[in-house]
Protein backbone atom coordinates (compact mmCIF):
# COMPACT_ATOMS: atom_id res chain seq x y z
CA UNK A 1 0.00 0.00 0.00
CA UNK A 2 2.58 2.26 1.13
CA UNK A 3 4.54 1.70 -2.75
CA UNK A 4 1.46 2.37 -4.69
CA UNK A 5 1.10 5.61 -2.77
CA UNK A 6 4.64 6.51 -3.45
CA UNK A 7 4.43 5.70 -7.07
CA UNK A 8 1.29 7.86 -7.07
CA UNK A 9 2.92 10.76 -6.02
CA UNK A 10 5.57 10.64 -7.86
CA UNK A 11 3.45 11.06 -10.88
CA UNK A 12 3.20 14.37 -12.28
CA UNK A 13 -0.73 15.32 -12.17
CA UNK A 14 -1.90 16.10 -15.62
CA UNK A 15 -3.83 19.07 -14.36
CA UNK A 16 -1.04 20.65 -13.59
CA UNK A 17 1.40 22.35 -16.62
CA UNK A 18 5.17 22.56 -16.15
CA UNK A 19 6.63 25.84 -15.96
CA UNK A 20 7.72 27.21 -19.33
CA UNK A 21 10.93 26.91 -20.05
CA UNK A 22 10.42 30.78 -21.88
CA UNK A 23 8.98 32.17 -19.33
CA UNK A 24 11.18 35.10 -18.32
CA UNK A 25 10.13 35.62 -14.42
CA UNK A 26 10.74 39.51 -14.49
CA UNK A 27 7.91 41.50 -12.71
CA UNK A 28 6.69 45.03 -13.78
CA UNK A 29 6.46 46.83 -10.33
CA UNK A 30 10.47 46.54 -8.88
CA UNK A 31 9.63 48.40 -5.82
CA UNK A 32 11.26 45.90 -3.38
CA UNK A 33 14.79 46.52 -5.35
CA UNK A 34 14.21 50.00 -6.19
CA UNK A 35 17.21 51.18 -3.49
CA UNK A 36 20.26 51.82 -4.76
CA UNK A 37 21.72 49.44 -2.66
CA UNK A 38 20.24 46.46 -4.94
CA UNK A 39 21.47 48.78 -8.18
CA UNK A 40 23.39 45.06 -9.13
CA UNK A 41 19.40 43.47 -9.60
CA UNK A 42 18.16 46.86 -12.06
CA UNK A 43 18.55 44.55 -14.97
CA UNK A 44 15.56 45.59 -16.69
CA UNK A 45 14.36 48.15 -14.36
CA UNK A 46 14.85 52.28 -14.00
CA UNK A 47 15.71 52.63 -17.68
CA UNK A 48 14.77 55.80 -20.05
CA UNK A 49 16.41 57.04 -23.23
CA UNK A 50 17.87 53.93 -24.18
CA UNK A 51 20.52 53.63 -27.10
CA UNK A 52 21.35 49.73 -27.97
CA UNK A 53 24.52 48.34 -29.15
CA UNK A 54 25.75 44.34 -29.86
CA UNK A 55 29.28 43.58 -30.10
CA UNK A 56 31.18 40.35 -29.39
CA UNK A 57 28.49 37.77 -28.47
CA UNK A 58 26.43 40.58 -25.92
CA UNK A 59 23.71 43.19 -26.54
CA UNK A 60 24.65 46.81 -24.23
CA UNK A 61 22.03 49.50 -23.31
CA UNK A 62 23.18 52.69 -22.21
CA UNK A 63 20.48 55.38 -20.66
CA UNK A 64 19.78 58.43 -18.81
CA UNK A 65 20.52 57.71 -14.94
CA UNK A 66 16.66 57.79 -13.81
CA UNK A 67 15.76 55.88 -11.09
CA UNK A 68 12.47 55.22 -9.24
CA UNK A 69 13.09 56.77 -5.64
CA UNK A 70 16.29 59.43 -4.97
CA UNK A 71 18.98 57.08 -6.09
CA UNK A 72 21.07 60.62 -6.68
CA UNK A 73 23.96 58.93 -8.89
CA UNK A 74 25.29 60.24 -11.51
CA UNK A 75 26.67 59.41 -15.00
CA UNK A 76 25.02 57.04 -17.65
CA UNK A 77 23.87 53.43 -16.99
CA UNK A 78 24.73 50.44 -18.54
CA UNK A 79 23.60 46.94 -19.03
CA UNK A 80 23.93 43.65 -21.01
CA UNK A 81 22.45 40.92 -22.28
CA UNK A 82 23.34 38.23 -24.68
CA UNK A 83 19.42 37.07 -25.18
CA UNK A 84 17.48 40.98 -25.39
CA UNK A 85 15.02 39.49 -22.65
CA UNK A 86 17.35 38.73 -18.97
CA UNK A 87 19.52 42.24 -18.20
CA UNK A 88 22.96 42.24 -16.57
CA UNK A 89 23.10 46.30 -14.69
CA UNK A 90 26.66 47.12 -14.95
CA UNK A 91 26.77 50.17 -13.00
CA UNK A 92 27.12 54.09 -14.21
CA UNK A 93 29.78 54.88 -17.32
CA UNK A 94 30.95 57.89 -15.29
CA UNK A 95 30.85 58.38 -11.30
CA UNK A 96 30.30 62.59 -12.33
CA UNK A 97 30.05 64.68 -15.09
CA UNK A 98 33.68 64.65 -17.01
CA UNK A 99 35.03 67.93 -16.26
CA UNK A 100 34.67 70.01 -19.84
CA UNK A 101 31.24 70.07 -19.69
CA UNK A 102 30.87 70.06 -15.68
CA UNK A 103 33.08 73.38 -16.74
CA UNK A 104 30.50 74.89 -19.52
CA UNK A 105 27.46 74.26 -17.36
CA UNK A 106 28.98 75.76 -14.32
CA UNK A 107 30.18 79.17 -16.19
CA UNK A 108 26.86 79.30 -17.56
CA UNK A 109 24.50 78.53 -14.93
CA UNK A 110 24.83 80.26 -10.98
CA UNK A 111 24.87 77.45 -8.43
CA UNK A 112 25.02 74.38 -11.41
CA UNK A 113 24.44 71.30 -9.44
CA UNK A 114 25.40 67.73 -10.90
CA UNK A 115 22.10 66.24 -11.55
CA UNK A 116 21.62 64.02 -14.12
CA UNK A 117 23.22 63.00 -17.67
CA UNK A 118 20.91 62.18 -20.27
CA UNK A 119 20.26 60.60 -23.62
CA UNK A 120 23.37 58.71 -24.83
CA UNK A 121 24.30 57.27 -28.08
CA UNK A 122 26.68 54.59 -28.49
CA UNK A 123 28.10 53.89 -31.93
CA UNK A 124 31.18 51.90 -33.41
CA UNK A 125 33.48 53.47 -35.69
CA UNK A 126 36.45 51.36 -36.81
CA UNK A 127 37.88 50.28 -33.39
CA UNK A 128 36.48 52.39 -31.10
CA UNK A 129 33.04 52.98 -29.84
CA UNK A 130 31.87 56.50 -29.54
CA UNK A 131 29.44 57.26 -26.50
CA UNK A 132 27.80 60.77 -27.12
CA UNK A 133 25.90 62.21 -24.06
CA UNK A 134 23.71 65.26 -23.52
CA UNK A 135 24.34 67.61 -20.39
CA UNK A 136 21.19 69.35 -19.00
CA UNK A 137 20.60 72.84 -17.31
CA UNK A 138 18.84 72.78 -14.00
CA UNK A 139 15.38 74.04 -13.29
CA UNK A 140 14.74 74.05 -17.00
CA UNK A 141 16.92 76.67 -18.36
CA UNK A 142 17.37 75.69 -22.30
CA UNK A 143 21.34 75.36 -20.82
CA UNK A 144 22.50 71.99 -22.56
CA UNK A 145 25.23 70.42 -24.15
CA UNK A 146 26.16 67.26 -26.26
CA UNK A 147 29.84 65.83 -25.17
CA UNK A 148 31.65 62.56 -26.29
CA UNK A 149 33.86 60.05 -24.76
CA UNK A 150 35.46 56.74 -26.30
CA UNK A 151 36.50 53.51 -25.56
CA UNK A 152 37.67 50.45 -27.01
CA UNK A 153 34.92 48.32 -25.88
CA UNK A 154 31.50 48.93 -24.41
CA UNK A 155 32.43 48.62 -20.96
CA UNK A 156 35.40 50.95 -21.00
CA UNK A 157 37.65 52.57 -19.91
CA UNK A 158 36.41 56.04 -21.30
CA UNK A 159 38.34 58.51 -22.48
CA UNK A 160 36.44 62.46 -22.62
CA UNK A 161 36.99 63.55 -25.87
CA UNK A 162 35.13 66.94 -24.62
CA UNK A 163 32.12 68.81 -26.27
CA UNK A 164 30.17 68.32 -29.27
CA UNK A 165 27.74 71.30 -29.06
CA UNK A 166 26.62 73.80 -27.07
CA UNK A 167 22.77 76.07 -26.27
CA UNK A 168 22.11 78.92 -24.70
CA UNK A 169 18.74 80.04 -23.53
CA UNK A 170 18.52 82.54 -26.84
CA UNK A 171 19.37 79.62 -29.15
CA UNK A 172 16.69 78.32 -31.23
CA UNK A 173 17.93 74.82 -30.92
CA UNK A 174 18.35 72.43 -27.82
CA UNK A 175 21.75 70.55 -27.22
CA UNK A 176 20.25 67.45 -26.28
CA UNK A 177 19.37 63.82 -27.30
CA UNK A 178 22.26 63.04 -30.02
CA UNK A 179 22.10 60.25 -32.39
CA UNK A 180 24.05 59.28 -35.06
CA UNK A 181 23.70 57.75 -38.63
CA UNK A 182 26.46 56.74 -41.25
CA UNK A 183 25.53 57.40 -44.96
CA UNK A 184 25.59 54.01 -46.46
CA UNK A 185 27.27 55.41 -49.98
CA UNK A 186 29.53 57.79 -49.35
CA UNK A 187 30.02 57.33 -45.67
CA UNK A 188 29.09 60.76 -44.55
CA UNK A 189 28.00 60.98 -40.79
CA UNK A 190 25.40 62.65 -39.37
CA UNK A 191 24.24 63.70 -35.80
CA UNK A 192 20.10 64.62 -35.09
CA UNK A 193 19.85 66.46 -32.03
CA UNK A 194 16.90 68.23 -30.60
CA UNK A 195 14.69 67.75 -27.75
CA UNK A 196 11.15 69.64 -26.62
CA UNK A 197 9.98 72.48 -28.54
CA UNK A 198 13.02 73.83 -30.50
CA UNK A 199 12.68 70.79 -32.92
CA UNK A 200 15.10 68.59 -34.50
CA UNK A 201 18.08 69.22 -36.14
CA UNK A 202 20.55 67.86 -38.03
CA UNK A 203 24.33 68.38 -38.51
CA UNK A 204 27.13 66.89 -40.66
CA UNK A 205 30.13 65.19 -38.32
CA UNK A 206 33.89 64.64 -38.67
CA UNK A 207 34.16 60.95 -39.22
CA UNK A 208 37.72 61.12 -37.99
CA UNK A 209 37.00 62.68 -34.63
CA UNK A 210 33.23 62.58 -34.11
CA UNK A 211 32.60 66.34 -33.54
CA UNK A 212 30.81 69.09 -35.71
CA UNK A 213 32.88 68.73 -39.19
CA UNK A 214 32.19 72.76 -39.99
CA UNK A 215 33.09 75.16 -36.78
CA UNK A 216 29.77 76.64 -35.87
CA UNK A 217 27.66 74.85 -37.77
CA UNK A 218 24.37 74.35 -35.81
CA UNK A 219 22.88 72.06 -38.96
CA UNK A 220 18.78 72.30 -40.36
CA UNK A 221 16.23 71.42 -38.67
CA UNK A 222 14.58 67.88 -39.62
CA UNK A 223 11.38 67.78 -37.63
CA UNK A 224 8.56 70.12 -35.63
CA UNK A 225 5.22 70.02 -34.97
CA UNK A 226 2.44 72.33 -35.77
CA UNK A 227 3.10 74.85 -32.78
CA UNK A 228 6.80 75.97 -31.85
CA UNK A 229 6.05 74.84 -28.18
CA UNK A 230 4.66 71.21 -29.12
CA UNK A 231 7.01 68.17 -27.28
CA UNK A 232 9.00 66.67 -29.81
CA UNK A 233 12.10 64.91 -29.07
CA UNK A 234 14.61 61.19 -29.05
CA UNK A 235 15.40 61.43 -32.59
CA UNK A 236 17.06 58.34 -33.82
CA UNK A 237 17.49 57.17 -38.20
CA UNK A 238 17.34 53.98 -38.80
CA UNK A 239 18.65 52.39 -42.44
CA UNK A 240 16.89 49.40 -43.72
CA UNK A 241 18.98 48.59 -46.46
CA UNK A 242 16.51 46.20 -47.80
CA UNK A 243 14.13 48.82 -48.62
CA UNK A 244 17.21 51.91 -49.44
CA UNK A 245 15.18 54.14 -47.30
CA UNK A 246 16.39 56.01 -43.66
CA UNK A 247 13.55 56.28 -41.12
CA UNK A 248 13.32 59.09 -38.88
CA UNK A 249 12.03 58.15 -35.46
CA UNK A 250 10.49 61.13 -33.18
CA UNK A 251 8.71 61.01 -29.50
CA UNK A 252 6.17 63.34 -28.75
CA UNK A 253 4.37 64.68 -25.60
CA UNK A 254 5.72 64.35 -22.13
CA UNK A 255 7.49 61.24 -20.77
CA UNK A 256 5.51 59.95 -17.85
CA UNK A 257 2.22 59.41 -19.31
CA UNK A 258 1.83 60.63 -23.24
CA UNK A 259 4.92 59.74 -24.80
CA UNK A 260 4.04 58.85 -28.44
CA UNK A 261 6.83 57.67 -31.32
CA UNK A 262 6.23 59.29 -35.05
CA UNK A 263 7.88 57.90 -37.96
CA UNK A 264 9.20 59.46 -41.61
CA UNK A 265 11.36 58.45 -44.31
CA UNK A 266 13.52 59.55 -46.72
CA UNK A 267 16.28 58.72 -49.26
CA UNK A 268 19.01 60.31 -47.92
CA UNK A 269 20.38 60.81 -44.08
CA UNK A 270 19.84 64.13 -44.44
CA UNK A 271 16.02 64.39 -45.33
CA UNK A 272 14.07 65.71 -46.13
CA UNK A 273 11.64 63.16 -44.07
CA UNK A 274 8.08 62.75 -45.07
CA UNK A 275 5.63 61.04 -43.37
CA UNK A 276 3.02 58.19 -44.55
CA UNK A 277 1.05 61.20 -46.46
CA UNK A 278 3.73 62.67 -47.96
CA UNK A 279 3.79 65.13 -45.81
CA UNK A 280 7.64 66.94 -44.85
CA UNK A 281 8.25 66.55 -41.19
CA UNK A 282 10.24 70.18 -40.96
CA UNK A 283 6.73 71.73 -42.52
CA UNK A 284 4.54 72.80 -39.57
CA UNK A 285 2.26 69.64 -38.54
CA UNK A 286 2.18 66.65 -36.65
CA UNK A 287 2.96 63.70 -38.42
CA UNK A 288 1.90 59.83 -39.08
CA UNK A 289 1.66 56.51 -38.69
CA UNK A 290 2.29 56.79 -34.98
CA UNK A 291 3.88 53.12 -34.11
CA UNK A 292 4.03 53.28 -30.18
CA UNK A 293 1.53 55.22 -27.31
CA UNK A 294 -0.65 54.28 -24.36
CA UNK A 295 -2.11 50.56 -24.01
CA UNK A 296 -3.12 47.95 -22.50
CA UNK A 297 -4.53 44.59 -22.44
CA UNK A 298 -7.09 42.97 -20.26
CA UNK A 299 -5.21 41.57 -16.68
CA UNK A 300 -2.87 44.49 -16.71
CA UNK A 301 -3.02 48.32 -15.84
CA UNK A 302 -1.54 49.12 -19.10
CA UNK A 303 1.54 50.91 -20.32
CA UNK A 304 2.38 54.74 -20.61
CA UNK A 305 5.07 56.88 -21.75
CA UNK A 306 6.09 54.18 -24.08
CA UNK A 307 8.55 56.37 -26.07
CA UNK A 308 12.20 57.29 -26.88
CA UNK A 309 13.26 54.60 -28.70
CA UNK A 310 17.40 53.20 -29.24
CA UNK A 311 16.84 50.87 -32.75
CA UNK A 312 18.63 47.75 -33.67
CA UNK A 313 19.54 45.98 -36.83
CA UNK A 314 20.64 42.73 -35.92
CA UNK A 315 21.00 40.90 -39.09
CA UNK A 316 17.97 40.79 -40.94
CA UNK A 317 16.44 41.01 -37.72
CA UNK A 318 14.71 44.66 -35.96
CA UNK A 319 14.77 45.93 -32.29
CA UNK A 320 12.38 48.27 -30.93
CA UNK A 321 14.09 49.35 -27.84
CA UNK A 322 12.05 51.85 -25.03
CA UNK A 323 11.01 52.89 -21.63
CA UNK A 324 7.44 52.23 -20.70
CA UNK A 325 5.98 53.40 -17.73
CA UNK A 326 3.64 51.27 -15.90
CA UNK A 327 -0.31 52.00 -15.69
CA UNK A 328 -0.69 51.70 -12.04
CA UNK A 329 2.19 53.59 -11.36
CA UNK A 330 4.13 56.20 -13.72
CA UNK A 331 7.35 56.11 -12.11
CA UNK A 332 8.36 52.77 -12.76
CA UNK A 333 10.49 52.65 -16.00
CA UNK A 334 10.47 49.51 -17.14
CA UNK A 335 12.61 47.75 -20.30
CA UNK A 336 10.83 47.83 -23.24
CA UNK A 337 12.09 45.53 -26.56
CA UNK A 338 9.55 44.65 -28.91
CA UNK A 339 10.20 42.96 -32.50
CA UNK A 340 10.02 45.35 -35.45
CA UNK A 341 9.00 44.51 -38.80
CA UNK A 342 8.07 46.35 -42.00
CA UNK A 343 4.60 46.25 -43.71
CA UNK A 344 3.91 46.18 -47.35
CA UNK A 345 3.79 49.50 -47.87
CA UNK A 346 7.39 49.77 -46.12
CA UNK A 347 6.75 51.60 -42.74
CA UNK A 348 7.91 49.98 -39.42
CA UNK A 349 4.94 48.57 -36.75
CA UNK A 350 6.16 46.62 -33.56
CA UNK A 351 5.06 43.77 -31.72
CA UNK A 352 2.57 44.57 -29.03
CA UNK A 353 4.30 42.03 -26.88
CA UNK A 354 8.12 42.72 -25.23
CA UNK A 355 10.16 40.29 -27.09
CA UNK A 356 11.14 36.49 -25.66
CA UNK A 357 12.54 34.03 -28.19
CA UNK A 358 9.92 31.68 -28.24
CA UNK A 359 9.99 28.92 -30.99
CA UNK A 360 8.54 30.23 -34.00
CA UNK A 361 6.28 27.87 -36.05
CA UNK A 362 4.85 27.87 -39.14
CA UNK A 363 1.59 29.83 -38.73
CA UNK A 364 -1.93 28.82 -40.96
CA UNK A 365 -5.10 30.44 -41.36
CA UNK A 366 -6.65 27.55 -38.59
CA UNK A 367 -4.12 28.39 -36.24
CA UNK A 368 -5.69 32.29 -35.79
CA UNK A 369 -9.43 31.11 -36.10
CA UNK A 370 -10.42 32.26 -32.32
CA UNK A 371 -10.60 35.07 -30.15
CA UNK A 372 -8.08 37.85 -29.87
CA UNK A 373 -7.86 41.45 -28.10
CA UNK A 374 -7.46 43.91 -30.79
CA UNK A 375 -6.31 48.01 -30.22
CA UNK A 376 -6.05 50.54 -32.76
CA UNK A 377 -3.19 52.73 -31.74
CA UNK A 378 -5.14 55.94 -32.42
CA UNK A 379 -5.36 57.78 -28.90
CA UNK A 380 -2.07 59.96 -27.34
CA UNK A 381 -4.18 61.08 -24.25
CA UNK A 382 -5.72 58.10 -22.99
CA UNK A 383 -4.87 54.31 -22.78
CA UNK A 384 -5.72 52.09 -26.12
CA UNK A 385 -7.57 49.90 -24.82
CA UNK A 386 -8.01 46.10 -26.62
CA UNK A 387 -11.68 44.83 -27.77
CA UNK A 388 -12.52 41.24 -27.89
CA UNK A 389 -12.66 40.19 -31.03
CA UNK A 390 -13.46 36.54 -32.72
CA UNK A 391 -11.89 35.59 -35.87
CA UNK A 392 -14.50 32.27 -37.39
CA UNK A 393 -13.00 30.06 -39.10
CA UNK A 394 -15.50 31.11 -42.07
CA UNK A 395 -13.74 34.66 -42.12
CA UNK A 396 -15.95 36.78 -40.53
CA UNK A 397 -14.71 39.17 -37.57
CA UNK A 398 -17.66 38.26 -34.70
CA UNK A 399 -18.50 41.64 -33.21
CA UNK A 400 -17.90 43.49 -35.45
CA UNK A 401 -20.74 44.16 -38.54
CA UNK A 402 -19.65 44.06 -42.13
CA UNK A 403 -16.00 43.02 -41.33
CA UNK A 404 -13.46 39.75 -42.44
CA UNK A 405 -10.46 38.55 -42.71
CA UNK A 406 -7.97 36.27 -44.89
CA UNK A 407 -4.58 34.77 -44.33
CA UNK A 408 -2.49 34.72 -47.64
CA UNK A 409 1.57 34.79 -48.34
CA UNK A 410 2.03 35.58 -44.31
CA UNK A 411 0.23 38.21 -44.12
CA UNK A 412 -3.01 38.86 -42.17
CA UNK A 413 -5.66 41.21 -43.61
CA UNK A 414 -8.33 42.79 -41.28
CA UNK A 415 -11.04 44.58 -42.90
CA UNK A 416 -13.52 46.37 -40.55
CA UNK A 417 -17.06 48.02 -40.79
CA UNK A 418 -16.96 47.48 -45.24
CA UNK A 419 -13.49 48.10 -45.53
CA UNK A 420 -13.47 51.47 -43.62
CA UNK A 421 -10.33 50.98 -41.67
CA UNK A 422 -8.18 47.52 -43.27
CA UNK A 423 -4.54 46.60 -41.40
CA UNK A 424 -2.06 44.51 -43.22
CA UNK A 425 -0.65 42.65 -40.55
CA UNK A 426 2.40 40.42 -39.66
CA UNK A 427 1.67 37.34 -37.43
CA UNK A 428 4.11 36.03 -34.99
CA UNK A 429 4.52 33.54 -32.21
CA UNK A 430 5.04 36.00 -28.46
CA UNK A 431 5.15 35.44 -25.14
CA UNK A 432 2.21 37.22 -23.54
CA UNK A 433 3.44 39.30 -20.98
CA UNK A 434 0.31 39.90 -19.30
CA UNK A 435 -1.31 36.46 -19.17
CA UNK A 436 2.05 34.55 -18.87
CA UNK A 437 1.95 31.93 -21.65
CA UNK A 438 2.83 31.60 -25.31
CA UNK A 439 0.15 32.73 -27.59
CA UNK A 440 -0.03 34.34 -31.27
CA UNK A 441 0.36 37.74 -32.10
CA UNK A 442 -0.03 40.46 -35.39
CA UNK A 443 1.03 43.49 -36.14
CA UNK A 444 -0.18 46.06 -39.15
CA UNK A 445 -0.92 48.92 -40.13
CA UNK A 446 -3.43 50.86 -42.51
CA UNK A 447 -2.83 52.07 -46.02
CA UNK A 448 -3.38 55.57 -44.32
CA UNK A 449 -0.92 55.37 -41.07
CA UNK A 450 -3.14 53.81 -38.23
CA UNK A 451 -0.99 51.02 -36.07
CA UNK A 452 -3.00 48.34 -35.06
CA UNK A 453 -2.11 45.00 -32.67
CA UNK A 454 -3.66 42.24 -31.47
CA UNK A 455 -2.93 38.87 -29.39
CA UNK A 456 -4.57 35.60 -29.10
CA UNK A 457 -6.53 34.60 -26.15
CA UNK A 458 -8.19 31.64 -26.03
Amino acid sequence: MVAMMQCKKDKPSPDIPLPDPYNPFIADDYSSIADQSNSSLWGSFNLHDPTIIKHGGYYYIFSTDVAYGPNGKCGIMYRKSKDLVHWTFLGWVFNSIPPIPLAFMQANQTGYQQLSLWAPFIIKVNDTFRLYYSVPGNNGLKLACIALATGSSPEGPWTDQGIVITCLPADNYNAIDPSVIVDHQNGKHWMTYGSYSAGIFIVELDPLTGKILLDGDKGKLLARRTNYNDAIEGSEILFNPELDRYYLFVSYDWLEDNYNVRVGRADKPEGAYYDINGNDMAAPGDNIPMITARYKFNYHSGWQGFGHCGLLRDSTSYYYVSQARLGSNKYFMDLHIHRMVWSSNGWPTISPERYVNVPQTTITSTNLVGKWEHIDLVNTTSFNESITIDLTANGSISGIPNSDWQFHDGTLTLSFNNGAKTYYCKVFNEWDWELRQRTLAYSGITHEGISGWGKKVN
